[in-house]
């Protein structure tokens, strides 16, 4: 299911089919979209349609191209409207250089106004930026009225913009424009920088993707970004739209009945929640932050029992593997990870371990042997290239033998698992290439580096994996 978070539904083009279009939009997957004001009328006309679809929210503002009509007492029929239950954010508000004539100082004016009001009001901000990125960053950087919670629709900057940005608190807003013959610069951004901060959006009734140039653009069109955005950034067409659209249900503080995922798909593995206990602390951790992992809620209502994961695998054939992981150290229960891995394999399914390593110190016995004939590939959370920086990052219970143990475990779990991988969160303090010699070179297993972005969104190396990752 999918969340497009921009669309001008209340534009005159929709007048004489609005119906028919959100019929296509619920065929398409799409089960929620923010209608956006851009100068007053629309953004009463917006509250009045998400007033009668439950799919649609609204969003109120007066868009650059509209500053004429943006005066005090504009501001306080804007706090009037935003006071309404159906209003999400505030916006289309921003700042436009592109056409000759711009006035920059009276389009500064009327954007920190009406974010100043979003602050107010707790609402996150919708911001329209063309040609004035900097200024623009520039501006939230130095007042501190304008809320750092938002999205940048119809982002065209370049990467050190998006990632400026993304660190100030602000989503990326992205749409038709990304499929672009000319918009090969935008597709870079979006594959260096991840989905882990973007929204879905059309900007419906304008820039339809490329395959439906010519036409107006609407909702069930999005489905064509929503594939860019995938290819773009290696994840399945399915995660893409999860995770974009709990970015959308995250920022704007949408209705969600998610409950902890007991299993979740990521690409073509199946992950296995098995408790959120774990003996280490890693700052980095989700489990230290809100327990999202590429849009998956995984902070469990309760440990699941073998029997339980069991069942909730219903079709192995469709995963190239079946991972018990999750946000915690699965070999807190070992009991229960020999119990399902001896289900799967009965099964006939390839079965992996995610683990930080010290299931052996956990249960105070070597559990390497207990490794055989039951996991296919082991990855371990290798944290940092020497002890005293795997202290300093994973905050381990037993800091005095934790490391050690982690590298004894590796070196056992090699000799009977086929497939061993070494996986690593390039965080500042850790010297990567120290760490790839360590296992390359030393434990004689693969590597692998998951990029840190330092916004919060890093997750773990064996709880958040990346593409064609071994036992990830």
């Amino acid at each position: 299911m999918l969340i497009d978070s921009h669309a001008h539904l209340q534009d005159k083009k929709f007048a004489r089919d609005l119906n028919r279009v959100l019929a296509r939009a619920a065929d398409a997957g799409i089960e929620r979209l923010i209608v956006v004001g851009d100068k007053l009328e629309s953004s009463r006309r917006a509250i009045q349609l998400a007033r009668h679809e439950p799919c649609l929210a609204a969003a109120v503002g007066i868009h650059p191209h509209h500053e004429a009509a943006f005066s005090p007492l504009a501001l306080l029929e804007l706090e009037r409207l935003a006071r309404d239950s159906a209003v999400v954010a505030i916006g289309e508000i921003g700042l436009d250089f592109h056409y000759p004539g711009y006035q920059r100082e009276r389009q500064i004016e009327c954007f920190a106004a009406q974010a100043h009001l979003a602050g107010r009001r707790n609402l996150p901000l919708i911001i329209h930026c063309r040609d004035a990125y900097d200024d623009l960053i520039d501006l939230i950087r130095t007042d501190e009225r304008i809320p750092r919670r938002g999205v940048v629709h119809c982002f065209s900057g370049d990467l050190p913009q998006a990632e400026e940005l993304i660190r100030l608190g602000f989503h990326l807003g992205l749409g038709g424009a990304i499929t672009y013959p000319n918009g090969a610069a935008l597709r870079d951004v979006v594959s260096r920088i991840g989905l882990d901060r973007v929204l879905c959006e059309t900007d419906a009734p304008y820039l339809p993707p490329q395959s439906k140039r010519g036409r107006r653009n609407e909702p069930s069109y999005m489905k064509h970004t929503v594939k860019m955005l995938a290819d773009l950034t290696g994840v399945s067409y399915q995660d893409a739209a999860r995770i974009t659209k709990t970015n959308a249900i995250r920022l704007f503080d949408l209705p969600d009945a998610a409950r902890g995922a007991v299993t979740y798909a990521i690409r073509r593995n199946l992950y296995l929640s098995i408790t959120n206990r774990c003996s280490n602390e890693c700052y980095y951790c989700q489990r230290c932050q809100d327990y999202m992992v590429m849009g998956h809620f995984l902070k469990l209502d309760e440990e699941p029992t073998a029997a339980e994961l069991l069942d909730r695998v219903a079709d192995i054939h469709q995963y190239d593997e079946i991972v018990l992981s999750g946000l915690g150290e699965p070999t807190m229960r070992w009991d229960v990870c020999r119990q399902v891995a001896r289900g799967l394999k009965e099964r006939g399914a390839r079965v992996g371990l995610n683990t930080n390593g010290n299931g052996s110190l956990i249960n105070q016995r070597d559990l390497t042997p207990e490794l055989a004939g039951l996991f296919d590939s082991v990855g371990v959370n290798l944290i940092a290239h020497d002890r005293e920086t795997y202290n300093r990052i994973a905050h381990p219970r037993d800091p005095a033998r934790s490391w050690d143990a982690m590298l004894d475990f590796v070196k056992s779990a090699r000799a009977v698992v086929p497939d061993v991988t070494l996986n690593l969160v390039a965080v500042p303090e850790v010297d990567v290439e120290a760490c790839r010699r360590l296992a390359e070179d030393e434990l004689q297993v693969r590597f692998r580096v998951r990029e840190w972005r330092g916004n919060g969104d890093a997750g773990c190396a064996v709880c958040a994996p990346d593409p064609g990752a071994g036992a990830s």
